[in-house]
């Protein structure tokens, strides 16, 4: 399997698991990553998205795709399309939250991946790297789009195009992680993260992700009016009626059976 899943209570930790390559992507590990994270989004309340060994993932398996090169050329277009954004759109709409434990070289495709999380947690021997630039390629698996949204259009120029390393104490600066921690402690830190993701209301998560996302690319007046539909709707939640219960009595709202 080039994808394992492990149910830890309501985490599900979702683990790319071809260490011996740096867990590069193939379209068996594209097609098995969906499956994972439709799964989670059924059985789960939080994802942890990490890799084995001493890699998050450093993007698409080049052997791969060579070997798939026509005689007049690569369709990187049709992996893209079969393989590669189905990945990273099951991800990005997964149903519950996700938080990437970066465990080590994250680039290529694999810094899509980790962008397309809704957290990040850095361990003190990763890095980001674009990558593309070295292979002579512009980035793909949504780069384009998160990575601007970051860290805005010139440092995401300046990242893409000189294809250097953002080491974590960078990476935290510009936004790119929400904290970075020994490599002995990522595991922890990431769960811990996800359960207090995990310990919310999942419908509220996922619904600020989406207006979150939404609002930097719309104008005001639309954002409010998407505002307005999705706090109705939260408003006549069970979840939401929990919390209030919970506030009202002085006592930690118990989301997972308001859910139930």
């Amino acid at each position: 399997m080039s994808v394992k899943y492990e149910q830890r209570d309501d985490i599900a930790v979702v683990t790319l698991n071809r260490p011996e390559s740096f867990n590069a992507i193939t379209a068996a590990l594209a097609h098995e990553l969906v499956d994972a994270l439709d799964r989670a989004g059924r059985e789960a309340r939080a994802v942890v998205l990490t890799g084995s060994g001493k890699a998050f993932c450093a993007g698409a398996d080049l052997g791969e795709i060579a070997a798939g090169y026509e005689a007049n050329g690569p369709n990187l277009g049709a992996v893209l399309d079969n393989h590669f954004h189905p990945a990273v759109l099951a991800l990005v709409n997964c149903k519950v939250p996700t938080v990437a434990a970066i465990n080590g070289a994250t680039a290529g495709a694999g810094l899509g991946l980790a962008l397309g999380c809704d957290l990040r947690l850095m361990s003190e021997n990763s890095f980001f790297m674009s990558a593309f630039a070295g292979i002579g390629l512009a980035p793909d698996s949504g780069t384009t789009w998160w990575l601007p949204a970051h860290v805005g259009v010139s440092r995401a120029l300046e990242i893409t195009l000189t294809n250097r390393r953002v080491l974590p104490d960078e990476a935290l600066d510009l936004g790119l992680c929400m904290r970075v921690v020994g490599a002995g402690e990522l595991d922890q830190a990431s769960l811990e993260t996800a359960k207090a993701l995990a310990d919310l209301s999942t419908d509220a998560l996922v619904s600020t992700r989406t207006l979150v996302r939404d609002a930097s690319v719309t104008d005001f007046v639309t954002a409010l009016q998407a505002e307005r539909q999705a706090q109705h709707r939260l408003g006549l939640s069970a979840e939401h009626m929990e919390g209030v219960t919970a506030f009202l009595e002085k006592r930690k709202p118990n989301y997972r059976s308001a859910s139930a």
